[in-house]
């Protein structure tokens, strides 16, 4: 295994997890792009369908966690965003 694939995720969760805590404290996402969440758990899902296929046991494991951290992130998004009014 090499350790420099976990380096990324570690960062990865760091980064995440304070956005975890504040959209859970808040309850409110409405400065936050839905977008961009989106397109980051379509890319860290691709990266991990791939690190599967390649049978690249320190890429798929690292960037598990990332799903997880971006995948709840997204959800908490979803969750706490705001219907408009019609």
């Amino acid at each position: 295994m090499n350790i420099i694939f976990y380096l990324p995720a570690i960062l990865f969760i760091i980064s995440g997890i304070p956005q975890m805590f504040k959209l859970i404290k808040t309850k409110s996402s409405e400065d936050i792009s839905l977008l961009m969440y989106l397109i980051t758990l379509l890319a860290i899902t691709l990266i991990v369908i791939d690190a599967y296929l390649a049978k690249n046991n320190s890429i798929l494991v690292s960037n598990l966690a990332s799903l997880a951290i971006t995948g709840t992130n997204t959800f908490l998004v979803i969750k706490y965003k705001k219907k408009k009014a019609i």
